[in-house]
């Protein structure tokens, strides 16, 4: 029974992870596990102080434990099902105990959160796991996809299947896949030897839930007739059976009934009961460590004690949120950059500091943000990006474009290029006489900082225009159409043909707004 629940929630979590682009058609969100997550949408709340409907679909998990402990862990956790799948045989040797720093681990991450720095999205096991299928399973599965339909394409033109002889399959890839593939593949080899040992020692949601079934009302029981045969204490995957079959921590039992299922005679079962549990087995001294290291990351971190990369080509998704609560709310699930059409989402190393890794960036050189999609606040578990209609989204300035001059191929070498105008979806760049000839400038006021003139500068290497943070609207609550009117902003998608181009002479003075580097 238990097996068939946990693939059942296996099949449901990569449903909605495969359809995450139907958002809006889907019954069920497809964010549900994560904003189901108690531990993410708690340290999101604790750390930007917003409240966010991702709390009330936390509600139910921490209703569970309060009745029947770890259930989640044990019965629905995607991340725990595929562990379970990938363990390897267990031993039946005596081995040393697990080290116990799941508990430490919670503490570290409630510290920081309470101070303002949001570190759960990267332990937590349901962003980890969503986080590895985009940067890992979804680029692999699009290039088997196109392998497959090159494979058939020559009888699809045989048969004159004219769709599918002509199909093309986009191909993403990711900045960060090699670091995702070893810290993935590295839990995977742990899990293979030590069974659950993620979920025992470092699972910061199995540390929450255990501290919730202190309270719980559902208890292992050992009858009388046990005769010791310590079958239940080598089967118990999480090691919650001490050395002796009758005693166990209710705070590490995932309930997964392993124990019942082997037991010989029948001695064990679980049943409906309020006994005391035993009070967790923590080190005070480790205990004020933990605090002190989440204090301490807090102030490194949000105080810029790590430097930045390059910040002012820190470009966030549009609709993103101001840059210290959507630091406190994002939990880098990547969610966001994999529905991202054009790929250009990436997430972070060191662009945001060392805290904001991995969360979502737009890295204008590789493309640009297509301004007939808003799918990636769609997505979003804590509400970092807003869901935003397309309208509200094309206000939503990212930044604005700037020429480099000394290497623009019109500025530098007197060369005739159009290609970033001719790209310009609204009309922000122009020509206009300087110096005897005609040079190409921005209008900061139509710039919406989508980036597509820097994607197709012909310019080898960094581009001749960039895209910087200069000018960005991000908006926790109100309009973004209102505030554009306010900032006299006219960001018109397609305004009609460059008139610069065609008329104007020498003489001509540079508007006001014009801008280069």
């Amino acid at each position: 029974m238990r097996r068939w629940v946990q693939l059942a929630g296996l099949c449901l979590f990569g449903l909605l992870f495969a359809l995450s682009p139907l958002a809006e058609k889907l019954l069920l969100p497809p964010d549900l596990f994560l904003k189901a997550d108690p531990l993410l949408s708690l340290s999101a709340f604790l750390a930007s102080r917003r409240f966010h409907e991702s709390l009330l679909y936390g509600l139910p998990i921490l209703l569970t434990a309060l009745v029947a402990g770890r259930f989640f862990c044990g019965w629905l956790c995607p991340l725990g099902t595929l562990f379970e799948l990938a363990a390897g045989k267990s031993s039946k040797k005596k081995k040393p105990p697990f080290p116990q720093w799941n508990l430490y681990l919670l503490v570290l991450l409630a510290a920081a959160a309470l101070l303002g720095l949001n570190l759960s999205g990267l332990v937590d096991p349901i962003a980890f796991l969503t986080r590895a299928c985009t940067f890992i399973l979804y680029p692999l599965a699009m290039l088997l996809t196109a392998t497959g339909i090159e494979i058939v394409r020559p009888v699809a033109d045989y048969l004159h299947l004219v769709t599918l002889s002509h199909a093309q399959v986009f191909q993403p890839v990711f900045s960060l896949i090699l670091l995702t593939v070893i810290v993935s593949v590295a839990l995977f080899v742990l899990n293979y030897r030590r069974p659950r040992f993620w979920c025992r020692s470092f699972c910061p949601l199995g540390a929450l839930l255990g501290l919730i079934s202190r309270i719980g009302f559902f208890r292992r029981r050992v009858k009388s007739h046990c005769h010791s045969c310590m079958k239940c204490v080598h089967s118990c995957p999480t090691r919650a059976i001490l050395d002796e079959p009758w005693q166990y921590r209710p705070g590490e039992c995932i309930y997964c009934t392993a124990c019942a299922t082997d037991c010989p005679v029948h001695a064990v079962s679980f049943s409906l009961a309020r006994d005391p549990a035993a009070r967790p087995d923590l080190k005070r001294r480790r205990l004020m460590l933990s605090a002190a290291a989440g204090t301490l990351a807090a102030f490194a971190i949000r105080k810029d004690g790590i430097a930045k990369v390059n910040p002012n080509r820190l470009i966030r998704p549009p609709g993103a949120i101001p840059e210290t609560e959507f630091q406190a709310s994002c939990v880098r699930c990547g969610q966001c950059m994999k529905l991202c059409p054009t790929n250009t989402l990436q997430p972070c190393l060191l662009e945001s500091g060392i805290g904001g890794i991995w969360s979502p960036r737009l890295d204008t050189r590789l493309a640009g943000c297509d301004q007939t999609c808003a799918l990636c606040g769609t997505v979003c578990p804590t509400g970092a990006i807003r869901t935003l209609p397309l309208e509200e989204k094309k206000h939503a300035k990212l930044g604005t474009a700037a020429i480099d001059t000394g290497r623009c191929l019109v500025w530098a070498q007197d060369r005739l290029c159009l290609i970033c105008d001719e790209q310009c979806p609204y009309n922000a760049i122009v020509f206009r006489w300087k110096d005897g000839s005609r040079k190409p400038f921005i209008l900061d006021t139509k710039c919406n900082g989508c980036g597509f003139c820097e994607q197709v500068c012909p310019v080898q290497g960094r581009s001749a225009i960039e895209v910087s943070q200069h000018g960005e609207i991000r908006l926790l609550e109100g309009s973004y159409i209102e505030k554009a009117k306010e900032l006299k902003l006219e960001l018109k998608e397609n305004a009609g043909d460059d008139a610069f181009i065609m008329q104007g002479g020498p003489s001509e003075k540079l508007p006001e707004g014009v801008i280069s580097k």
